[in-house]
């Protein structure tokens, strides 16, 4: 069921079950003889304003490019080519860069590029400010393929923000260019110089005045009319990015060093005020796996960006965060109002990667595994809606890094997380794949948990976060024991407020489970407002009474339910059940 299709009120009475008023027969689970009411949510699907389907984005207007029709045209729509480079026939990455070059700021509609063969180096757009969209697309029934190889210090944009950066199709400082259909493989770098990325999109803003001497403001905001927006990456298939320090294990200045990394997308904008927002960049129906990403993040929107959309990825077996939405990392930039939804995350594991470790005995040590699947750091108004999450160290994680910054209105719906139970302390520790991923997981059982709500930046504040119609479960038996503590399901944690989980399934492993704790509260709420975890399936509990636990708070554990209900002090989960709940009412 979709997020719209799921924004209503159930509601029970005398066992019937009605929706909008019509009456729809006896509900199976149902034992209340009166309605339960939820208290209004802390943030909504109201709050997330989605451009209608067919019409194209434009600059300022406050909404997230829909996912049927990205840039007014539905994904896969046959372009005409305007002009096509065949590698066969002589075409390079240099020729193709000098042709985008020539026409980017002097067409007046859509132009497309068409793209064919085998190419070796970058693919640039540096400097497009002009409104009219251009297409660099692999030419229909062919394929476009980047074999890119080590990055050469010729690669990255020498205006570039971090300098280091490089990507395999570069678009630095640009604004309405459609990426679509490529094939971009083998990029890669060995340290902390270079961080080769699929697809770069980068944005400079400064308050440097004399731009003459010292250009640091993008291109689109010193012409056209001052906005760099619609940046749409489609369809594109990335993979084998790599950054090799970070698996090298003998070599003491790359272990734990935070400067190794390397993305599959990145999206990065580093602005001074909202009004210098990098406006509507689509990340849609594209495939990243197999990446070494060191520190960095397999797909990212980090910054000053408004108004994106992560639609329909693939992204699996990579050795950092799955999807990344970030903010407070520079300055005040903060990445808002996004829509996550439709994609598909599995085997996320940090274990082996060696930027995260320790310097043991004249090695590289694992340390704890920590990569979210699908993470929010930082940003603000990030809805998290219809994906499926296998097989990575943490599911879901809403949090915020930075110190003494906060992360709000993050709603998470409709999703579903698992991560199996595994087959060893070691990668590979095997089980499944969701479907559209191919092979088995190699990933399973080093889960810390499903769901997280933390604020790990020191006195920084997560608030305002709505859980629904997710099903959660994490039977993650080797997270736990090769680290002494348990794994659970879904973990609150951290200085948080006005966090709401309603209508949610949770799992655990089972009767013999003493890893696996349904659900934690690690600290009481900071806030007055009262938090609200309720009307919850809770499902596959331990009967262990040696183990964790079902239910955790930081006074006490609770095996039953019962217990939990009647001990915990703030009336959570009052009408939640085992297996089937009589309150089934979520308002989205």
């Amino acid at each position: 069921m979709s997020v719209a299709q799921r924004s209503r009120v159930l509601l029970l009475a005398a066992g019937a079950l009605t929706l909008g008023g019509t009456w729809l027969g006896a509900h199976p689970s149902a034992r209340l003889t009166s309605q339960v009411t939820q208290p209004a949510p802390p943030v909504s699907a109201s709050a997330f304003h989605i451009e209608p389907a067919g019409v194209t984005p434009t600059d300022a207007d406050g909404l997230i490019p829909n996912p049927k029709t990205p840039t007014g045209r539905a994904p896969g729509d046959v372009s005409r080519c305007n002009r096509t480079a065949d590698s066969a026939r002589g075409a390079t990455s240099a020729s193709v860069n000098a042709l985008i070059k020539s026409k980017e700021n002097s067409i007046t509609s859509r132009y497309v590029i068409c793209l064919t063969g085998t190419f070796t180096s970058p693919i640039h757009v540096w400097s497009k400010w002009s409104a009219a969209l251009l297409v660099i697309e692999a030419e229909p029934g062919k394929t476009a393929h980047l074999a890119l190889g080590e990055v050469k210090p010729s690669d990255p944009n020498p205006n570039d923000h971090d300098g280091g950066d490089t990507g395999g199709v570069d678009i630095t400082d640009t604004r309405d260019v459609e990426v679509e259909g490529l094939d971009i493989s083998g990029y890669w770098a060995d340290g902390p110089d270079y961080a080769p990325t699929g697809i770069l999109v980068t944005v400079r803003q400064s308050t440097q005045t004399n731009q003459a001497k010292t250009p640091h403001e993008s291109v689109c905001y010193l012409k056209g009319d001052r906005t760099c927006s619609d940046i749409y990456l489609i369809d594109d298939k990335i993979s084998g990015i790599a950054n090799r320090a970070d698996e090298v294990s003998d070599v003491r200045k790359d272990c734990n060093d935070g400067d190794v990394g390397a993305f599959g997308i990145a999206v990065l904008s580093y602005g001074n005020d909202e009004a210098h927002a990098l406006q509507h960049v689509v990340i849609e129906g594209d495939t990243v796996d197999h990446t070494r990403t060191g520190q960095s993040e397999t797909v990212t929107v980090n910054g000053d960006v408004q108004d994106f959309l992560e639609a329909d990825d693939r992204v699996y077996d990579t050795d950092n965060i799955g999807m990344d939405a970030i903010g407070w990392e520079e300055g005040t930039d903060q990445a808002r109002e996004g829509l996550i939804t439709g994609n598909t995350v599995a085997n996320v594991d940090t274990y082996g990667n060696h930027s995260y470790g320790r310097w043991v005995d004249d090695s590289c040590a694992n340390l704890a595994e920590n990569a979210a699947g699908i993470y929010d750091d930082g940003a603000s108004y990030i809805w998290i809606s219809d994906n499926t999450v296998y097989n990575t160290d943490q599911g879901i994680d809403a949090d915020v890094e930075t110190p003494k910054r906060a992360t709000d209105h993050i709603l998470v719906s409709d999703n579903k997380v698992f991560d199996g139970p595994g087959t060893s302390l070691r990668s590979p520790s095997t089980g499944s794949n969701p479907p559209g991923v191919p092979g088995k997981s190699t990933d399973a059982g080093h889960a810390f948990d499903a769901f997280y709500v933390d604020s790990y930046g020191a006195g920084s504040m997560i608030e305002d976060v709505y859980a629904y119609g997710n099903r959660f479960s994490n039977e993650s038996q080797f997270y736990g024991a090769s680290k002494a503590q348990d794994a659970p399901v879904v973990d609150i944690a951290g200085r948080y407020g006005d966090i709401m989980l309603w209508d949610n399934t949770i799992l655990g492993y089972g009767a013999a489970d003493k890893l696996n704790p349904l659900f934690e509260i690690d600290n009481q709420p900071v806030k007055s407002a009262p938090d609200v975890f309720d009307c919850t399936d809770y499902g596959r509990l331990s009967t262990a009474s040696s183990g964790a636990g079902n239910f955790d708070d930081p006074g006490d554990t609770y095996l039953g339910l019962p217990a939990w209900q009647a001990h915990n002090g703030h009336g959570y989960d009052a009408h939640s059940t085992l297996g089937s709940t009589s309150c089934e009412a979520a308002v989205a």
